[in-house]
């Protein structure tokens, strides 16, 4: 009587742990691709580049005057779907800064900063 109680007791456990595990495994969700960002500084200055988001800045990189560097802005400085560059050529007190530019997976941003800063300009292309 004990032994067909216990057996009982296994069954009915194990009929409830098998309908509380999932009948299906949902597809992972992808985590958000950081934004491609490649900067062409055709100044003679070197340049540290900085995403801006509200107040705040993170150094996305730095690039040698007359060269060109491609990096990867964290998905934490594109929250809403938007991204703005400040870029800060090192010994000057001049500064460029784009407007908020409206980035979705796939894309890429090429900033392009030129001899006079507020000439500077940058585009979005599809990768």
């Amino acid at each position: 009587m004990v032994r067909q109680s216990i057996i009982a007791g296994l069954a009915s456990l194990m009929i409830g742990t098998a309908a509380c595990s999932p009948h299906h495994r949902s597809a992972a969700v992808p985590p958000p691709e950081p934004v491609e960002l490649t900067v062409n500084n055709s100044n003679y200055l070197d340049v540290d580049v900085f995403a801006v988001r509200g107040t705040s800045r993170g150094r996305v990189g730095s690039v040698t005057g007359l060269s060109t560097a491609t990096f990867h802005v964290p998905v934490q400085y594109t929250p809403d779907g938007n991204l703005q560059l400040l870029v800060d050529p090192i010994g000057s007190s001049s500064t460029y800064m784009t407007d908020k530019i409206s980035v979705s997976p796939g894309v890429h941003v090429e900033l392009t900063v030129t001899a006079v800063l507020r000439m500077s300009s940058y585009a979005v292309w599809a990768k």
